[in-house]
């Protein structure tokens, strides 16, 4: 996904430093868990739980998922991240932008500070305040349950337009390939006819 779709499909969108790495056990011999807490330092956006992440977060990676994320210590990231409602714990994939704060292009970050106004004034009402209300955790909960349903079904229908496009390419090159391979025979057996024909005519 490139910056926008990154933006777009991410439920919390910020630059952070990872302070603090902890692992737990998952229950799967020595596969563990890890959870990164992070000093949150710029937020572009969220759209839930908006008085829960104020100053901090925590960062779920697992190794038992092959598209988990896993941070250094000491490090500052850009993190587009998706939102477990069951935890509040939050986690980020490999096809997202997420990546240290150093490999980060300029340009990417001008990009996100248009995002983060287009995203603000679609809903004047989000606000991103230095409280908790736990009522508020559980009236965003159903939201970002559709909001995972929904990416879930947008990321499958982007995996089915890359694959229809790979397959095309794929034929496209079959086709080239076939192409190239009954020319190389008709002047295979071009010549070795005109060779015959010679050989013949002596």
């Amino acid at each position: 996904m490139n910056i926008q779709e990154s933006f777009k499909y991410a439920d919390f969108v910020f630059i952070g430093k990872v302070y603090e790495i902890t692992q737990s056990p998952s229950g799967f011999k020595t596969i563990n868990n890890f959870f990164s807490k992070v000093n949150i330092e710029k937020v572009y956006k969220l759209n839930a739980y908006s008085e829960f992440y104020n100053k901090t977060a925590t960062l779920f990676s697992s190794q038992l998922r092959s598209c988990d994320l896993f941070y250094d210590n000491n490090t500052e990231y850009l993190v587009f991240g998706y939102i477990e409602p069951d935890t509040g714990l939050i986690y980020s994939e490999f096809c997202t932008q997420t990546k240290p704060l150093k490999n980060v292009l300029k340009s990417d970050l001008k990009t996100l500070e248009k995002l983060k106004i287009e995203y603000l004034e679609k809903d004047k009402n989000i606000v991103i305040k230095p409280a908790v209300e736990e009522i508020d955790m559980f009236i965003n909960q159903p939201n970002i349950l559709i909001d995972k349903l929904r990416r879930k079904t947008d990321f499958a229908q982007l995996r089915y337009e890359k694959i229809k496009t790979e397959n095309k390419y794929l034929k496209t090159a079959l086709v080239v390939i076939i192409g190239i391979i009954v020319i190389l025979i008709i002047f295979f057996f071009y010549s070795k006819t005109k060779k015959g024909k010679k050989h013949c005519s002596q």
